[in-house]
């Protein structure tokens, strides 16, 4: 009978080839050692399936799985977890100023304002950032930010920088604005492809700081969404 050994060791993936019960009688003879070389093989098979599988922010998310906490891991394989599509915006007044925190720990849920409140995720609500989109609009004389056609980020705004943080760290620092100018290109208005997404924990502060060198005009708004994969109760 073929051992546990050589069916890991093997060039052939005969792992395939064996019927579920002979598969437990050689698991079950199997010398300590061997079993540890069986487990290994099966976790980097599963982080290989994890890594060519599901595309964009779902995908993303499957290859950092092994960085949430064990008990968001057990509620996903007790279905009492899921991941779902997240997209969570801020919207900021940022007449005559050059600077601006787009996220602050007393932002509130106000629909066409925010849709999140003191810069945090809730409990449990793990979120991998895939994309972050910056869009800017001027309101009208005796309009509210909720009547402002957003669009493309300003020339004044292109130029200048921004740095997203959260636990605890800067996960994009000093990066230029000019990423947000999707003029001429067929991607969402505004929008950022992170190459590096970043897994972003529950109940830790974010920060979305923009700085630029002049005064933005009167009745001019920003919007800024973070686009992911959340994880929330099923």
């Amino acid at each position: 009978m073929t051992t546990l050994g050589e069916l890991v060791s093997s060039e052939f993936n005969l792992l395939g080839s064996v019927g579920a019960d002979q598969m437990q009688l050689i698991y079950e003879n199997a010398p300590e050692e061997e079993k540890r070389m069986f487990l290994r093989s099966v976790q980097q098979t599963v982080r290989q399936r994890s890594s060519s599988g599901g595309k964009g922010s779902r995908g993303e998310l499957e290859k950092r799985l092994h960085m949430l906490p064990a008990d968001i891991l057990v509620g996903l394989g007790r279905q009492q977890l899921q991941a779902v599509d997240a997209a969570f915006y801020v919207v900021k007044n940022i007449s005559g100023s050059k600077v601006q925190r787009i996220l602050k720990d007393d932002d509130t849920k106000v629909v066409g304002i925010s849709n999140l409140s003191s810069a945090k995720l809730e409990k449990g609500n793990h979120f991998l950032l895939y994309g972050i989109s910056l869009l800017a609009g001027v309101a009208g004389q005796g309009e509210s930010a909720g009547s402002v056609n957003f669009a493309v980020i300003p020339d004044y705004l292109r130029n200048g920088e921004f740095e997203f943080m959260a636990n605890s760290t800067s996960l994009i620092p000093n990066a230029s604005c000019e990423v947000f100018n999707t003029t001429g290109q067929t991607i969402p208005t505004g929008f950022y492809e992170l190459h590096n997404p970043k897994l972003v924990r529950d109940q830790q502060a974010m920060e979305f700081n923009l700085e630029w060198a002049t005064n933005a005009p009167e009745n001019t708004y920003i919007k800024a969404i973070l686009h992911g994969t959340m994880i929330t109760k099923a």
